[in-house]
């Protein structure tokens, strides 16, 4: 009589990155800049040192303007003259003064940071009893390479796509391995990288199901 051993479903796994300096990396060169790398098209927004939010090439540009006319759009007391208000950027101690539209555009790329971010998460479940490998914080309409190995050694192409209650772009996919099967031991990882950037997840463990005849 056939038996298989049963899949396991893994906890969700953030992927670990390679920390880096201030400069502003573009995702369309493939530099790793851990979790804090930001997806195709965006660049860090550097409003002080240390701020990673992602936001476009123009919204640094102008950042890094506001930041030069700052003194100049500031009264001795530290309120702004006429016609600006505080960033607050990274909260009520921004007081870099610019214009009610900049202190908008602040707020509304504080909102998208997490979408923005490269953060390549991984994480494994089971669904009708078969191994589904879902992800999300990669690039958007791009390729992302799952790659098994161990029990079973198989590489898939798959496209990151927009997904309600996912960051960035995600996907689930589902190989079409065996069945369910006796509890058993992860014999089996997966690790999914993103092809536009390069950035690799963690790998994650699992059970295939294999005969015991």
């Amino acid at each position: 009589m056939t038996m298989f051993r049963r899949f396991l479903a893994s906890a969700m796994v953030v992927a670990t990155g390679v920390g880096g300096g201030l400069s502003a990396p573009s995702t369309a060169n493939a530099q790793d800049y851990g979790p804090n790398t930001c997806r195709q098209g965006y660049v860090w927004r550097v409003a002080r040192a240390g701020d990673l939010v992602c936001v476009t090439p123009q919204t640094r540009a102008n950042t890094a303007h506001d930041n030069a006319l700052a003194p100049g759009r500031t009264l001795p007391n530290g309120y702004c003259v006429q016609g600006y208000v505080w960033r607050e950027a990274w909260g009520s101690d921004d007081h870099t003064c610019v214009t009610p539209q900049a202190r908008a555009q602040a707020g509304y790329d504080n909102s998208r940071a997490d979408d923005r971010r490269l953060a390549v998460r991984l994480w494994v479940t089971s669904e009708n009893g078969s191994l589904k490998v879902s992800g999300d914080h990669f690039n958007i309409n791009r390729r992302v390479r799952l790659v098994f190995s161990g029990a079973v050694n198989r590489s898939w192409t798959v496209t990151a796509t927009r997904h309600a209650g996912y960051a960035g772009g995600s996907f689930g996919f589902t190989p079409g391995f065996p069945g369910r099967c006796a509890p058993g031991n992860p014999n089996a990882r997966v690790y999914a990288v993103d092809l536009t950037s390069g950035r690799t997840t963690a790998s994650v463990p699992f059970v295939y199901c294999v005969r015991i005849d």
